[in-house]
């Protein structure tokens, strides 16, 4: 099966970070596009899709002639994503138990998913903790 060309520029980027010391890379749009054959905005896409927070990659940019793209690969630590998880978990649970409305469900797994992604991991890690206090108060569940 034939990988398409953003499969294939993200495969090329992530083996270009995971062979430095320090897991992170910067390249410039306009030389990758060349040498994948396509449009600078085809990789703008790739990183843009594909180099998320939540995927575990924090990407900077400048524009003009010396422009370039970093991008950093970090490990999200494993109590973060414990606490994300138990409390979309626990967000599932005040569904089931009509605690809470499909709406409001749907909001708050949108913020926690979204929102939030921009927010150093140490901050989003106590926020998580708080709206179990918070929504727990709220829904005396």
């Amino acid at each position: 099966m034939k990988k398409s060309l953003a499969d294939r520029i993200e495969q090329y980027l992530k083996v270009l970070i995971e062979r430095t010391d320090d897991k992170q890379i910067e390249i410039q749009r306009s030389e990758l596009a060349e040498t994948f054959g396509c449009v600078p905005s085809q990789v703008t896409y790739v990183i843009s899709t594909r180099f998320t927070e939540f995927e575990g990659y924090l990407t900077e940019s400048r524009r003009g002639g010396k422009g370039f793209v970093r991008i950093t690969r970090y490990q999200l630590e494993d109590e973060e994503n414990a606490g994300r998880n138990e409390l979309m978990t626990w967000i599932d649970e005040l569904l089931q138990e009509k605690a809470i409305t499909a709406s409001q469900g749907e909001i708050l797994q949108h913020l926690i998913t979204c929102a939030f992604k921009n927010m150093p991991p140490e901050y989003r890690k106590h926020l998580f903790k708080q709206l179990r206090v918070v929504l727990a108060d709220y829904t005396r569940y």
